[in-house]
């Protein structure tokens, strides 16, 4: 799921009496990774992850939406320090640390030089997944950029189309954010494209506790 602390996912999916402090190690049950979102608008402090280190188990990975001043206000130009400073932020989850989502503004359009700076300017160690919003970004020079640097392209099936995803590295990375409910065939559909294969997939989320039914639905089709 794309974040996990919801008070009112109780008793539906944490069981009842859950404290807020035991929601991520009762989660690590049920699912292998987690995308969080809240990176996006703050820094997270070492002491909270090293606690989420302590309650997730070998093998747990968490995904980290790059910073709002990265991807949308200075809008990939000359990040290479903030993106180290996050990167490093990063790292003392260790081997949980999976991923760097980096999703850019609606209206930043692909600009080659822009894109090949940024992906050149990303330190080695995690994976990277890159979530354009603009149409622009749908041509085969962007790909290429990105599977130059090993980069895979973000399909958020909200606003990309699902069937058309091109993978650009060694890895798959999904979000299932569609806000209409999706039917058996559809979690069928996606089940099969990432079955077998290295693939992050994350589904929205919501105060609604019905936001988790389609994930623990898409787990059980592709266990």
């Amino acid at each position: 799921m794309s974040g996990f602390s919801y008070p009112t996912w109780k008793p539906d999916f944490y069981p009842k009496g859950t404290k807020q402090s035991a929601m991520l190690a009762f989660y690590a049950t049920q699912f292998n990774a987690v995308e969080i979102n809240m990176t996006f608008r703050r820094r997270v402090d070492e002491k909270t992850l090293d606690a989420w280190c302590e309650q997730t188990p070998d093998g747990f990975r968490f995904t980290m939406k790059a910073n709002a001043g990265i991807t949308h206000f200075f809008r990939l130009r000359n990040v290479g320090d903030r993106v180290n400073e996050f990167v490093d932020r990063g790292r003392r989850l260790g081997p949980r640390f999976g991923v760097v989502l980096f999703q850019t503004h609606p209206n930043l359009k692909f600009e080659a030089d822009v894109l090949e700076d940024f992906c050149a300017c990303l330190p080695a160690g995690p994976r990277y997944t890159f979530e354009p919003r603009h149409d622009s970004f749908a041509n085969d020079e962007a790909l290429s950029i990105l599977r130059a640097h090993n980069v895979a392209l973000c399909c958020n099936d909200e606003v990309h189309d699902f069937e058309g995803y091109v993978p650009t590295a060694d890895f798959s990375y999904f979000r299932f954010h569609r806000e209409k409910r999706y039917t058996k065939k559809e979690l069928q559909e996606r089940g099969a494209r990432v079955r077998g294969s290295d693939a992050y997939v994350f589904f929205r989320h919501t105060d609604d506790v019905a936001c988790v039914k389609p994930a623990l639905q898409f787990r059980e089709l592709t266990a």
